[in-house]
């Protein structure tokens, strides 16, 4: 018997599988002693860009910021994902943190949102949220700033406990979203 799955809309549905394949992906790293070198949102960049691919999505990583000008000195800012669905009108970026014990800045990745936010208005900005379930559940981004997406996603298997959560940023440039209903 086929089992029916409903799926969300997008880009909700990319971000659900995103939140459950980080999850996993970690957690399988642990479970080969990997975990103590490697608490880099870099490493989280592989599942990501594959999940995005797989759902048909043109992804591009660390993709120039529109609508955040260039400092005088350094590279111009990138947003850690831009991806979209051209025939279905679906485009957002991705600011992707590991959270660890302290606070995770990010007023920069705000800035970068909201700049590709503002470049275009039909786009959607998120954040994700990365790391053990106790750093996530303890630190989360400003309400003013952002709202959850869906529910947080964890693998809680004995010995390793990480999760994801996904958030959206408020829209500040005239354009009013609901947060998105419960992906469960």
């Amino acid at each position: 018997m086929e089992r029916r799955v409903k799926e969300r809309p997008e880009p909700e549905e990319s971000l659900f599988r995103i939140q459950r394949g980080l999850a996993g992906f970690v957690s399988f790293l642990a479970a080969c002693d990997v975990v103590p070198g490697f608490t880099s949102e870099y490493m989280l960049y592989e599942p990501i860009l594959r999940i995005l691919l797989a759902r048909g999505y043109l992804a591009h990583c660390e993709f120039p910021c529109p609508g955040v000008p260039r400092s005088e000195t350094g590279d111009r800012k990138r947003v850690d994902f831009e991806a979209s669905l051209p025939d279905r009108n679906v485009r957002f970026a991705l600011e992707v943190k590991w959270v660890k014990e302290r606070k995770p800045a990010i007023a920069e990745d705000r800035k970068k949102l909201l700049g590709f936010q503002q470049s275009d208005p039909n786009s959607r900005s998120f954040l994700c949220m990365f790391g053990r379930r106790s750093h996530i559940e303890k630190h989360t981004p400003p309400t003013t700033y952002f709202s959850e997406t869906g529910e947080a996603v964890y693998a809680d298997l004995g010995r390793t406990r990480f999760g994801c959560r996904i958030y959206e940023l408020r829209s500040s440039v005239g354009i009013s979203r609901t947060p998105s209903a419960g992906r469960r």
